[in-house]
This record gives structure tokens, C-alpha cells and sequence, in this order.
């Protein structure tokens, strides 16, 4: 795999490229059309994103793809009994799909079960018909027993051992004399998965901390066994699959009309339904991988053909670590090298390089639309509003922090040793610009804050006449609003303060003047009073006290 490149998203996608040799390596006559086998690919591809890429064109033309017809497997012949029971026991230990008889009446109907033959009751004086048979069956990672009437099984058919190869058939010309040919197969699959997560380790004496990235692994893919990965890159956005659970037939191999009806399903158009029943265990057909065809198909030396012989592998002498990162049109990739990806086997890495001695600031947040309590008095309104109490430091990565939960502890003086504090959340936040992160509920500082309605109110024309009728003209009122926040501080040292207010009026001064505005889009063209959000930032003394004052005006229709 350390030729292979993989592209992780955070919504279990993942878009893998290897390469893969066509032909076994012997060298072609120019024009010749030749046929070779390629994969293993995973149990599920998004439909339309199977390729295989010729790497140079000038030498090689891929003509088309095909899915490998699957062979048929023959079950070993009983000597003596020829009943199902017989067939069984001469398959003792053998993986199998049987289909059974099961209910009565209307509930009556046909059920298909895989598993491996363990155990059929020997003949004895009462026949065959009366003999049972019992299959070891895995659901999940969980392995149970299932006991049968012979005389209810109406097929037996033997099935690959543990998991099944599927693999494409490439039909390719050869447009120069050349020997092995490369090409990339690549893929959008699901099953592949990654999950950031951040630690802070403070050290409160010389209010500096240390950023730690990592990233957790996650590989439902059979064909993933431990050898390193040589690219893979993180992305942090989610991007739009808009075919994302339809498999493509190449992988599947499902029928038309059914294929035909998933993807009007998928795309919104309607596909009359069908009026033919499938054959009896049809629909349980599984798709997977066997570790042994991966490492022959997906191998570190170059991607080789599956027909080739295969050179024995060695331990790949790559560390793992980090690479880098760059950004890709409107996604950010975190580029990592050698990566260890296994099948059923987390693992976890870093993916940003640790930042050390960052200095970092204590905040006080206040979200006045987070009220504790309220009082009214007529229009008016006095609220204890909750105060939080943050971090903010610089992102000093030189890239962007993903959003993902983040641990923070407090670093004692013995050396290694540190406190869990509290676990949080990181948001997405560019190079260079602050993060913070909520620690806990202030339990010192408080805010108060008053808002008082003005007893007059202003008349605004908003909309002219039409007509020398003065007909069309509307007319608001305006109310003006005085909001106060005071916020007190016991504590032997001056604070730092942002507040956060999601404004549905008309801002016309405060003090000190707000820091930032955002507007919200309204999609109410009628509103009069839109949404602004707005940040101040304020400074309170020790054992003091510090207020901000707002000035607004809400409209009303007249």
C-alpha cells in the first residue's frame, strides 16, 4: 500500500487510488487489444467514481471495464445419502448459503443463511427427513448457532471461504511497444473514516500551553492489513456526494432494472416497479475482500497485476508522520506519509505538529441572549446573564483547527504529571487568527443586565406614494431601547470580557463601540428589524466594576 494514496473525509468516505500494472509485464505489440484482471475493490464504491487512469497515454489506451464473472464453486458429492442432510455432512466444515422453508400459510416463504456447516445429526432408523444440521453464522463480531430441519432446506450452494474477491477485467490497446503498463484505479468508498481530537496542556504559573492534533483511524476495509499507506490527506470539510448510497455496478454487480430504480430513487426521477420476482437468496449476496488477495493485488511494489507473480514483501522502512498540508480549491488537506491503516484495528497519529509555549490569555464570555434570570417591569427587563469562563490564544500551527473536541489539562510541577480539567469543543479556526475555548460557568464574576424602554417614539416614512393620491405610503414607529450591562469582578486581578449579542433591531451607538458586526440574512424581505450579531470587548478592573451601554431602536408598523 506504501504506493497507494487515500483522501479521508469526516463522513466515512474515503477516495482511494493504487496503482495496478496491466499485463504481466511482457512486452505488447503496438495496436494489440489485451484483457487483464485488476483490484481487489471494497464491498462498496459510489457509482460513477470507479476510473482506471492510464499513467502514460501515449503507450497505453484503456478501452473499458468490466466486473470478473464470479466462479462457481462445486460442493463435495455425499457417497451414500443423497438428501440434503447427506450433502451437509459430506461439506462438514465448509462455508455455504442454504435457503430454507420457513413459516406456514401466508407467512410461508423462502430464507437464505450463510455460515459454516459444525455439526448434522448422523442417520439413523428414522431416515433422512428427520434429521437435523447446524451452521456457525456471524453476525457483526458475534459468531451463533443456527439449527435446521434438513427436510426444510431447498438449496445448498457453497460460497467463497470467510469473504470473496471482486476484482474489474480492463480491456486495454497498446498504442507503442512497451513493457507493464501502469494505470491508477481509483475509488469513492465508504468505511474509511477519521476523527480529530486536541489536547491543551496548561501550565498556569507562565500562562503558556502546549496544542497537541491527533487523529483517530477508523478501517472497515478488509484489504487494509497494516502495511503503510504512503499519502494520505485529512480533509476537514464535508463535501457533497450526491450519489452516496448507490453502489456502482461494477462492485455490486446488480441487475438493470434494479440498478435503474436505486438511481431514480437516488436522482428523484420516478422507475415504474418491477412485476418478477428475484431466484431465492439473490438479495444476500455479499461483496467483500480476502486479506490474502490484497496483499497479491494492492502490494507496495507498484500496484502488480493480479496474475503476476509477486515478489516477497518486506517491512516498509517509512515512519510514520506528518507531511504537511495545502489547500485544495475550498478544502484544506492535512497530508500525512506512511500511515498504518488495518482492518478492525484503530489507530491514532498526529496530524498537525505540536506547538509549544503558545501564550494564552483568561476570558470571561457573555452571550446576552443567554439569560439566567429575568425581571419585567412593564416593557422594561433586568436579567442575571450567565458569564463563562475561556482561554484564547493564537493558532500558531501555521494551519487551520478543525472543529473537534478538545481535553484540557493543568500541568503539575512534577514533571509528566497533569490534571484533567474539562473537555470542550475547538472551533474551526484559520492560521493565525484566536481560538478560544470555553472552560466552565464563572462561579465569581457576574453581569447584570437592564434594558429600559423609552417612553417616545419616532415615525419613519419607509415607503413612498404610488399615486398623487398618496396612496402606497407606509409608515413606522420607531422604540428606542437602552440596554446596561454591569458586570462585576471580586477578583485581585483585572478580567478580560467579550460579549456576544444576537441584536433583532437597529443599533445607533454603544460604549465602547462594538468590536465586530454580522449580519444574518433574513429570508423575510418584509422584516423590519434584521438580526446582527455583535461582539465588544471589554477590560475590568480588579475587585471593580465596568458596564456597557447599548442605544437601539425596534421598528413596528404604524
Amino acid at each position: 500500500m506504501s504506493g497507494s494514496s487515500v483522501i479521508l473525509f469526516k463522513t466515512g468516505y474515503s477516495f482511494i487510488s493504487q496503482p495496478v500494472q496491466l499485463g504481466q509485464g511482457e512486452e505488447g505489440k503496438e495496436g494489440a487489444v489485451e484483457e487483464c484482471r485488476i483490484g481487489p475493490l471494497p464491498a462498496f464504491a459510489v457509482h460513477g467514481t470507479v476510473a482506471v487512469q492510464a499513467w502514460n497515454t501515449d503507450q497505453v489506451e484503456v478501452l473499458s471495464l468490466g466486473r470478473r464473472k464470479k466462479e462457481d464453486l462445486e460442493l463435495s458429492l455425499p457417497t451414500e445419502d443423497m438428501s440434503m442432510a447427506g450433502f451437509l455432512e459430506a461439506n462438514m466444515g465448509t462455508m455455504v448459503s442454504v435457503d430454507v422453508e420457513e413459516g406456514q400459510g401466508m407467512r410461508a416463504g423462502t430464507r437464505c443463511y450463510q455460515g459454516r456447516v459444525k455439526w448434522v445429526k448422523p442417520m439413523g432408523d428414522e431416515g433422512t427427513q428427520a434429521r437435523l444440521a447446524m451452521l456457525e453464522i456471524k453476525e457483526g463480531q458475534v459468531k451463533k448457532d443456527k439449527l435446521f430441519n434438513c427436510s426444510n432446506i431447498v438449496n445448498i450452494e457453497k460460497i467463497a471461504e470467510d469473504e470473496e474477491e471482486v476484482s474489474l477485467v480492463a480491456r486495454y490497446r497498446r498504442t507503442a511497444t512497451s513493457k507493464a503498463p501502469m494505470a491508477t484505479l481509483s475509488y469513492l468508498t465508504r468505511g474509511l473514516a477519521w476523527a480529530p481530537s486536541y489536547s491543551l496542556l496548561i501550565n498556569k504559573e507562565e500562562m503558556t500551553l502546549r496544542l497537541d492534533g491527533h487523529a483517530t483511524f477508523l478501517c472497515d476495509l478488509p484489504q487494509f492489513d497494516g502495511e503503510p499507506v504512503g499519502c494520505v490527506s485529512l480533509v476537514a470539510e464535508r463535501p457533497k456526494v450526491h450519489l452516496e448510497q448507490l453502489c456502482d455496478p461494477l462492485v455490486s454487480g446488480m441487475g438493470a432494472m434494479d440498478f435503474i430504480r436505486q438511481l431514480g430513487a437516488e436522482t428523484g426521477q420516478h422507475i415504474p416497479q418491477r412485476h418478477v420476482l428475484q431466484p431465492p437468496g439473490a438479495q444476500y449476496e455479499q461483496h467483500s475482500r480476502s486479506k490474502k488477495s490484497s496483499n497479491a493485488m494492492m502490494g507496495g511494489r507498484g500496484g502488480c497485476g493480479y496474475e503476476m507473480e509477486m515478489e516477497e514483501s518486506c517491512v516498509s522502512q517509512s515512519v510514520e508522520g506528518i507531511k504537511g498540508g495545502e489547500s485544495v480549491e475550498d478544502f484544506f488537506h492535512y497530508q500525512l506519509q506512511s500511515v498504518p491503516l488495518n482492518h478492525k484495528q484503530p489507530v491514532k497519529m498526529p496530524f498537525i505538529k505540536q506547538c509549544g509555549d503558545i501564550k494564552y490569555e483568561d476570558i470571561y464570555f457573555i452571550d446576552l441572549d443567554n439569560n439566567v434570570r429575568i425581571a419585567s417591569s412593564g416593557e422594561d427587563e433586568e436579567s442575571s446573564v450567565e458569564v463563562k469562563h475561556a482561554i484564547s490564544f493564537k493558532n500558531s500551527s501555521g494551519q487551520p483547527l478543525t472543529s473537534a473536541p478538545v481535553s484540557i489539562l493543568a500541568r503539575e510541577k512534577e514533571e509528566g504529571q497533569s490534571k484533567f480539567m474539562v473537555q470542550g469543543m475547538m472551533k474551526f479556526t484559520g492560521p493565525g487568527k484566536p481560538v478560544i475555548v470555553e472552560i466552565t460557568r464563572s462561579k465569581d464574576v457576574q453581569a447584570n443586565y437592564v434594558v429600559e424602554t423609552g417612553s417616545d417614539r419616532k415615525t419613519e416614512l419607509i415607503s413612498k406614494a404610488v399615486s398623487w393620491t398618496g396612496a402606497g405610503k407606509k409608515y413606522v414607529d420607531i422604540i428606542s431601547k437602552n440596554g446596561k450591562l454591569t458586570i462585576k469582578n471580586p477578583r485581585k486581578t483585572q478580567i478580560n470580557c467579550k460579549i456576544e449579542h444576537a441584536l433583532q433591531g437597529h443599533l445607533e451607538k454603544s460604549n465602547p463601540v462594538v468590536k465586530e458586526v454580522t449580519e444574518r440574512q433574513s429570508g423575510n424581505h418584509g422584516e423590519l428589524n434584521h438580526i446582527s450579531k455583535l461582539l465588544w470587548e471589554l477590560t475590568v478592573p480588579a475587585e471593580g466594576t465596568a458596564e456597557l451601554s447599548i442605544e437601539y431602536g425596534i421598528k413596528v408598523w404604524k
